[in-house]
């Protein structure tokens, strides 16, 4: 098979609810978000940082959209990454969980002195159209520990290489908590790891590119949301998302957006 196709990824920390967060609580922005997501229409979204309650939510205002979560068994002490996808465009062939820690199949476990324990969740689409196959994983690192998250991005490495076909072209996105060029990035862009980062493709530099503001659009703290493709992925655009609603917010991130052409 020798086919093209045309993707659309998103990638948004929901922030969990919290009563701190004022007038930008979940439950007052999240259609907010929902509106992004619409306004945007990506094939595949991937979401951060949300409880069960909050992705029911986010799903009952996604109406076009479905949740790849039929294998997961939920914790209401837990925050989820979640992979959200068209299926008018995509049919869901399989899909997983994986902790970041070193016994990444036992449930809420975690290592290398990290918060909270961190997952990724992944999927195999084919397109309904053309028939082709590819990945999507969706992941958040740790936000306290670099040599945590140094750990939880050797295992996304190992898992992903172990579990997948290295000939199906794969999607990685998240909220990975440190900048380009970190150990982490440096980890998921070497030949081990095989990545390639999505906006150094597209944009080339490093400039206006912090993603966390904590709701007030001043980003800070460098690129943290990252797109990366592995396999023959050809990045036509990436933008950070700045956009308001009402002129507020729809997170306390800025979400990463990808215009892909993926070859098979």
């Amino acid at each position: 098979m020798n086919t093209a196709i045309r993707l659309k990824a998103l990638t948004i920390n929901l922030r969990h609810e919290s009563f701190e967060d004022g007038p930008d609580n979940w439950p007052l922005r999240k259609h907010r978000t929902a509106r992004l997501i619409r306004d945007y229409a990506p094939d595949l979204c991937g979401t951060q940082e949300g409880r069960k309650p909050q992705i029911e939510q986010l799903q009952n205002l996604l109406p076009s959209y479905a949740l790849s979560a039929g294998h997961r068994e939920w914790d209401a002490m837990r925050m989820y990454p979640c992979l959200f996808y068209r299926p008018r465009r995509l049919r869901l062939l399989e899909s997983g969980d994986f902790w970041l820690s070193e016994t990444p199949f036992e449930h809420a476990s975690k290592s290398w002195e990290s918060a909270y324990p961190r997952l990724a969740t992944w999927a195999l689409f084919e397109s309904i159209q053309e028939g082709a196959r590819l990945y999507c994983c969706v992941t958040h690192l740790d936000h306290m520990s670099p040599q945590a998250r140094l750990g939880q991005s050797g295992v996304l490495i190992e898992q992903l290489t172990r579990a997948l076909s290295p000939a199906i072209p794969l999607i990685l996105m998240g909220d990975f908590n440190d900048r380009p060029g970190s150990p982490p990035h440096r980890n998921l862009l070497s030949a081990r790891g095989g990545f390639r980062d999505a906006w150094i493709e597209a944009q080339g530099n490093e400039v206006h590119s912090d993603t966390w503001h904590g709701f007030t659009g001043n980003g800070e703290r460098g690129r943290l949301d990252w797109i990366l493709v592995r396999g023959p992925v050809q990045v036509l655009d990436v933008q950070i998302l700045r956009n308001t609603y009402e002129d507020r917010y729809p997170s306390d991130h800025f979400p990463v957006y990808a215009d892909l052409r993926i070859q098979q």
